[in-house]
C-alpha cells in the first residue's frame, strides 16, 4: 500500500501537482517580499503582496528554535515584534537568532552554486545591517506575516529563493537530521526504512493527514503499540520504521487525494445532530475512500474514449452519497456507470494492456488522535469492470410500482438496511453503524467478493416493519429489494430473471411471497382500493416467518369474502383466479405451507 502511494506521489510531484518534500500549502499567503536589486552597492526594498505558494514546514508548533529556510514569519526573518491587535512578540529575538543560525547552515552547505551562495550572504548582510528598517513599509510588517526574498538580477532574477532546488535539498536534509530529535532526546536512530529499504534516519513522527481534521496515519503513541522496545514510556523513544522522505511523501500524497473531488468519496459520515449540521470528526464509524489509477492511460469502452478522470468518476459512482442538505434529493443514478460497463474495455492504443493497469482504493477512518486504515484494495482494470458489472447486475430490480429497473450505490444500501431509518425522514437517515459491512460491500463491488451475510438479517428485519410499505418509503423499499436480490443472486443463477417476477422460480419462500401479494390484490379490488390497512401490512411478519399459521385462513377469507365481489363487479376475476391457482398448485408440489422460513427463504418471500 505505502509503495503504491509513494509511486503516485513521485508521479504527481514530477507533474507539478504535489508540493515538494518538506513543503506545505499554508492558508496564510506570503504578505511581504524583499526585492534585492543589487549587491554592490546593496539595494533592496519591501513590497506588499498576496502570494499563495507552498512553503517549507517544520511542524514547530509552539517552538521558537526552528526556522524555515529563506521564507518564514517576520518574527523569524526580521525580528518584528508587532502583533496583530496590538502587543509585542516576546520571542522575536529568539526567533531571529534561530533564523540567522539556519542561514549560516545554508551558506555552509552550498558548494557549487556561487550565485545562490552570494544571494544568501546578501540576505545575511541585510539582516545584520538592519537595512530594511529604513523602508517606509517596515512598520506595517507584523510578527506573523510571511516574508520571502527575491533577486532582481542575474540568472535567479524573479525567483523566490526558497524555491531553489538547492534550498529544497538542504531542507530535506535538515528535516531528516531533526526528525528523531525531540526536546528530551537529541540523538538519532538509523536503520533500514521498511518502505524504501534504504539506510536512513528513522523518523518518530510523520506529518498529519486531513480527513475531517488533521491526524497522523499511525497509532504509535502508546506503550501497547511498541512492544519491540522495553522500558518506561517507551513510545517516546520508538520510531515508525520509516524514514522522513517516505513518511512525508505518504502524508503529502494522501492529503492531495483527500483535497481532490476526483480522488475521494465520503462513504460514511457520522453527525452529532439529527439534522446533519455538525460532523462527529472523531467517530471511527466515519469512512472515507481515496482512490486512483496506477497509470493515467485512456481506456476505450466500445466506441468511446475515456480519459483517466472520466473513468475514475464513473467507477467511483457506487460510493456516491445523497447530498445531506437536500431533503428530497434522489439517490445517485448509476445508469452512466452501467452503460460504460456494458461495453468491452481495451487500451486506446494496441500497446496499452488494461490488465496491467490497476485501480487502488484506500479506506480510512478517524479514531480520536490518529487515523486508521480500514482496507486496501488493488484490482486490475479488466477484473474491475467484470466485478462492478456483476455488483450492479446482482441487485438490479424493478421498483415497487413496476416502472423502473434500478441498482444502487453502497451508501444507499447502508441507509436502507439501518432499521432506525424506517421511522425517520429521508434527509435524517444515517448509514448502518457496523463499519465492517461497508468495508465488505466495497470488496463486493470492486473485488467481486460475496456480499456481507449480516446484511441478510438486517434487510429482512426492515421488511417486517409495516412502515416500509408506505409510499413515502418507496425508494427505501426499492433499495431493500435490490439488496436482498444481490444477497441471493450475486455470481449465481437468477441475476437477470429476478429483475422482474420470475414465474419459473419455485422456491417455497418466493411462492409464498407471491401468494400474499395476490391475496392483497384480491382484497384491494374487492374494496375498490378504498382501504386503510392491507393484508401485507397486517400479516407480512407472520406470513414471511411462519406461513402455515396464516395462509390457510387468508386463502379461505379471500375465496369467501373477496372473489365473489370481484366477479360481480367485473374487476378481473378470471386472471386473479388463474394466478392464485397457479401459485397454490406450485406450493402444494413443493410440500405445502412450511411451518417456518429461514432468513434466506424470508428474503425470497420479500422478492416474491
Amino acid at each position: 500500500m505505502f509503495k503504491e502511494i509513494i509511486e503516485l506521489g513521485k508521479r504527481l510531484e514530477s507533474e507539478g501537482e504535489l508540493v515538494p518534500t518538506g513543503f506545505y500549502s499554508y492558508s496564510q499567503p506570503i504578505k511581504w517580499v524583499v526585492h534585492i536589486l543589487s549587491t554592490f552597492p546593496l539595494k533592496c526594498y519591501i513590497s506588499e503582496e498576496d502570494i499563495k505558494k507552498p512553503r517549507p514546514m517544520s511542524g514547530r508548533r509552539n517552538r521558537t528554535d526552528l526556522a524555515h529556510p529563506i521564507v518564514d514569519e517576520a518574527g523569524y526573518v526580521l525580528g518584528t515584534v508587532h502583533k496583530k491587535g496590538g502587543g509585542e512578540d516576546e520571542d522575536a529575538e529568539k526567533k531571529q537568532t534561530a533564523y540567522k543560525l539556519l542561514l549560516e547552515k545554508i551558506i555552509q552547505s552550498i558548494d557549487d552554486d556561487n550565485e545562490l551562495r552570494q544571494a544568501v550572504l546578501t540576505i545575511k548582510e541585510i539582516l545584520q545591517e538592519k537595512i530594511l528598517k529604513s523602508d517606509a513599509r517596515f512598520s506595517d510588517v507584523l510578527s506573523k506575516d510571511w516574508v520571502s526574498f527575491v533577486l532582481e538580477y542575474g540568472q535567479l532574477a524573479g525567483t523566490h529563493l526558497f524555491e531553489h532546488p538547492a534550498i529544497k535539498a538542504f531542507w530535506v536534509n535538515e528535516l531528516q537530521e531533526n526528525s528523531e530529535k525531540t526536546k528530551n532526546r537529541a540523538y538519532q536512530i538509523k536503520g533500514v526504512c521498511s518502505i524504501c529499504g534504504k539506510v536512513r534516519v528513522l523518523t518518530k513522527r510523520i506529518p498529519g493527514i486531513k480527513l475531517f481534521k488533521t491526524n497522523p496515519l499511525h497509532s504509535y503513541n502508546k506503550d501497547s503499540f511498541v512492544s519491540f522496545f522495553t522500558g518506561r514510556e517507551i513510545y517516546k523513544k520508538s520510531h515508525l520504521g520509516q524514514c522522513l522522505l517516505c513518511g512525508d511523501t505518504i502524508a503529502r500524497t494522501t492529503n492531495y487525494l483527500r483535497a481532490s473531488p476526483l480522488h475521494h468519496k465520503i462513504i460514511v459520515q457520522v453527525y452529532k445532530d439529527a439534522n446533519k449540521k455538525k460532523t462527529d470528526m472523531d467517530s471511527a464509524k466515519n469512512q472515507l475512500g481515496l482512490f486512483w489509477l496506477k497509470d493515467e492511460q485512456p481506456v476505450k469502452a466500445g466506441e468511446a474514449i475515456l480519459d483517466p478522470a472520466e473513468l475514475l468518476k464513473n467507477v467511483s459512482l457506487v460510493m456516491d452519497r445523497t447530498d445531506p442538505a437536500g431533503k428530497k434529493a434522489p439517490p445517485p443514478d448509476l445508469m452512466q456507470l452501467d452503460n460504460m460497463l456494458s461495453t468491452p474495455w481495451t487500451g486506446r492504443d494496441a500497446s496499452v494492456n488494461i490488465a496491467n493497469n490497476a485501480f487502488y482504493l484506500l479506506t480510512l477512518s478517524p479514531n480520536k488522535g490518529r487515523i486508521a486504515v480500514r482496507d486496501w484494495l488493488d484490482i486490475s482494470l479488466d477484473k474491475l469492470q467484470q466485478n462492478l458489472k456483476t455488483f450492479l447486475d446482482a441487485q438490479r430490480i424493478i421498483d415497487p410500482v413496476g416502472k423502473e429497473r434500478r441498482c444502487f450505490g453502497i451508501p444507499e444500501i447502508l441507509k436502507a438496511v439501518e432499521a432506525s431509518n424506517i421511522s425517520k425522514e429521508e434527509y435524517k437517515a444515517v448509514e448502518i453503524g457496523n463499519p465492517n459491512i461497508s468495508r465488505q460491500l466495497l470488496r463486493t463491488a470492486y473485488l467481486g467478493e460475496p456480499p456481507p451475510s449480516v446484511l441478510l438479517e438486517a434487510a429482512v428485519m426492515c421488511m417486517r416493519n409495516p412502515k416500509i410499505f408506505d409510499d413515502k418509503k418507496r425508494t427505501t423499499h426499492h433499495v431493500l429489494m435490490a439488496t436482498l436480490k444481490m444477497l441471493l443472486t450475486h455470481k449465481k443463477e437468477g441475476m437477470k430473471e429476478m429483475e422482474t417476477l420470475d414465474t419459473k422460480r419455485n422456491t417455497i419462500g418466493y411462492l409464498c411471497g407471491q401468494l400474499l401479494s395476490i391475496l392483497e390484490e384480491a382484497q384491494l379490488r374487492a374494496a375498490r382500493w378504498r382501504i386503510n390497512t392491507t393484508l401485507v401490512e397486517r400479516f407480512y411478519g407472520s406470513a414471511s416467518s411462519a406461513p402455515m399459521s396464516v395462509f390457510g385462513t387468508l386463502v379461505r377469507r379471500a375465496t369467501t369474502d373477496h372473489f365473489s365481489k370481484i366477479r360481480k363487479q367485473q374487476l378481473g376475476y378470471k386472471d386473479l383466479e388463474a394466478r392464485i391457482e397457479s401459485v397454490t398448485t406450485a406450493i402444494d408440489q413443493t410440500g405445502g405451507y412450511p411451518k417456518t422460513l429461514s432468513l434466506k427463504e424470508q428474503a425470497e418471500f420479500s422478492l416474491g
